[in-house]
């Protein structure tokens, strides 16, 4: 997709942003709705375990919803970037299986 290669490091860049925002607002509820509407748009294209694939799917959804306060944001963010980590474990364990 347009040279995207699936890799998942600029979504963890952009999760961090999020999780370290608070209400300054120097990320504002729509700039946060902006970047998980982009980060929907791509989903299917990231290389994430599918083991994780629907929780994050679901909370990346959920950051893109209004009225959901910084904190909460946060939180999901927090929490995608965990599952990003399983995901990233899940997909090493497969590939040294693959080698035995």
């Amino acid at each position: 997709m347009f040279g995207f290669d699936g890799e998942t490091e600029g979504v963890r860049i952009i999760l961090e942003r999020i999780v370290s925002n608070d209400d300054s607002g120097k990320l504002t509820h729509k700039k946060v709705r902006a970047y998980a509407r982009c980060m929907l748009a791509i989903f299917e294209n990231l290389r994430i375990d599918t083991k994780v694939e629907a929780e994050i799917k679901l909370l990346l959804a959920a950051l893109s919803v209004s009225g959901i306060p910084h904190y909460d944001r946060s939180f999901m963010a927090s929490i995608i970037l965990e599952l990003l980590e399983e995901s990233a474990s899940l997909k090493t364990q497969e590939m040294s299986s693959e080698h035995f």
